[in-house]
């Protein structure tokens, strides 16, 4: 099935989001959509996948001009999408989230699971796919949530497959497994799309590439008739940035540790687990998704308490301190979910710049909220990030996935506290803004401060870490040195049970 889009235009307000943008799609390719964060990228798809109705231009299908009213329409045409922020529901299993709003029924007018389950596994089992149909989808890993989603498009029959930042939590063994199976989708003639800032990826597996800047499309082409530095000059408009070197520097005082700490898992006990970050090091946890990281990471940031075991901030016990209470003594924390803990989307990016900050005064008149000196510092954070949004008044929900996650961080990394959690911090940004943040964490270690990283991003671990800890079925696997570690070497570290539902394709 061949897409053809032309001349899309979309705006919201005043802002043009993707202007005048023309691109074909074709059946049996991986098609690479590039760009930095609010380039357009993400919302070119949505409006081919009819969850944005462009002011301007047309889409075909199989040469046939065609005009969703909503993205069921595009499901019914063969188009399917993979959002950057799953699209599940917790509480329901595996399978009744595959079928949801398609669910088969019986001749009595009931919903035949059974026939459901024999659908899916004709589909499945041809592209060497399996997750235990019966598990609630809360309990899964984020590798197998997004299992979970390609298993939708295929029980849907989906001939277009767009995937919006498919790799950005996936480890590297998760992510082999998928493009083997993308590769397979590939062979028997579905067109995937890959919405990523990710260039290695792209030069390894798409033959198609399109690049997008400021909403416009700079190229498009086959990748052999480009190279990946000219892609990434594209994707910045100059060029690159150098490699940044770790310096050294002498270690202060440890800043925080753990003893013997015991934490209720996603379905077991993570712990006993000991360790400490001091000042003027960056201390990077490396691991499979669903090993117990986000688990450690609510402990010690007070969003879950622990079953057993000391935490110490600055040599103070915080183990059952509240979370105001650890900011306060000195800590701030990047989250890995930027949606739901990270910002509060219905509110505007002033509001959420402000959010947490120790010095109230300098916002506050009285019992009074003092605007304008919020959106000075609001204004001031987005131009220190380069955050691309409408303006201090306009809603985080506006925004791009990644410009969400520069505020989240500038935000954080404003409050200038001797601890900074960072969980992956760099999720679903482009390369310009990963530079930057790199480049910030490196400032606040070499000021001085303690920086926990945990990542599933290796190649993220091995850049910044001094030391690297990497954590396998809830407990500490091993140390390695950040000056003598290697890919492998975490990597012999590391098992995915993620990866197990994505098995090797034949």
């Amino acid at each position: 099935m061949r897409v053809d889009l032309s001349g899309i235009t979309v705006r919201f307000g005043p802002v043009t989001a993707v202007d005048d943008v023309s691109l074909g799609i074709e059946p049996g390719e991986i098609h690479a959509v590039l760009g930095e964060n609010g380039a357009g990228k993400s919302t070119l798809m949505n409006a081919l996948f009819g969850l944005v109705r462009p002011e301007s231009g047309t889409i075909s299908v199989d040469g046939k001009e065609r005009q969703w009213t909503s993205p069921q329409d595009a499901i019914g045409a063969g188009l399917g999408m993979v959002h950057q922020h799953f699209m599940l529901q917790d509480s329901m299993s595996v399978l009744e989230n595959i079928v949801l709003c398609s669910e088969p029924a019986n001749s009595l007018g009931f919903i035949s699971f059974a026939e459901a389950r024999r659908h899916l596994d004709e589909r499945a089992q041809g592209h060497g796919i399996a997750l235990p149909l019966d598990r609630q989808v809360g309990a899964l890993s984020v590798g197998e949530k997004q299992v979970v989603e390609i298993l939708k498009l295929l029980y849907r029959d989906a001939r277009v497959l767009i995937l919006d930042e498919p790799t950005s939590v996936l480890t590297p063994q998760e992510k082999d497994r998928l493009f083997a199976v993308l590769r397979s989708f590939r062979a028997e003639g579905r067109a995937i799309v890959l919405i990523t800032h990710k260039l290695d990826e792209v030069m390894e597996i798409a033959d198609h590439v399109s690049v997008m800047r400021g909403g416009r499309l700079i190229s498009s082409e086959p990748l052999s008739a480009t190279s990946k530095d000219r892609i990434a000059r594209e994707i910045i408009g100059g060029e690159l940035p150098p490699t940044r070197e770790r310096k050294k520097r002498p270690l202060g005082d440890v800043v925080l540790s753990a003893e013997n700490l015991e934490i209720a898992g996603r379905g077991f006990t993570v712990g006993p687990l000991s360790f400490s970050v001091r000042a003027g090091e960056i201390v990077g946890i490396a691991g499979v998704s669903g090993n117990g990281q986000a688990d450690l990471v609510e402990a010690l940031v007070g969003l879950k308490r622990p079953l057993a075991g000391t935490v110490s901030l600055l040599d103070q016990r915080i183990e059952q301190q509240d979370i105001e209470a650890r900011r306060h003594i000195g800590m701030s924390y990047i989250p890995e979910d930027r949606q739901r803990t990270g910002l509060a989307l219905g509110a505007t990016a002033s509001e959420n710049a402000n959010a947490g900050r120790d010095d109230r005064a300098a916002f506050a008149r009285g019992p009074f909220l003092n605007r304008g000196a919020m959106a000075d510092f609001a204004r001031a954070l987005i131009d220190r990030f380069r955050i691309r949004v409408a303006g201090p008044s306009a809603a985080a929900d506006t925004m791009s996935g990644g410009n969400k996650q520069k505020l989240v961080v500038g935000r954080e990394l404003a409050r200038n506290t001797p601890l900074v959690i960072a969980e992956n911090p760099t999720w679903g940004v482009d390369i310009g803004a990963i530079d930057f943040i790199y480049g910030e964490l490196m400032r606040m270690r070499d000021e001085g401060h303690a920086v926990l990283l945990i990542s599933t991003e290796l190649d993220e671990i091995l850049a910044l870490s001094d030391r690297i800890l990497v954590m396998y079925e809830g407990r500490i696997a091993g140390e390695v040195s950040g000056e003598e570690a290697d890919r492998d070497q975490i990597g012999s570290l590391m098992t995915s049970r993620a990866a197990d539902a994505l098995a090797e394709v034949a």
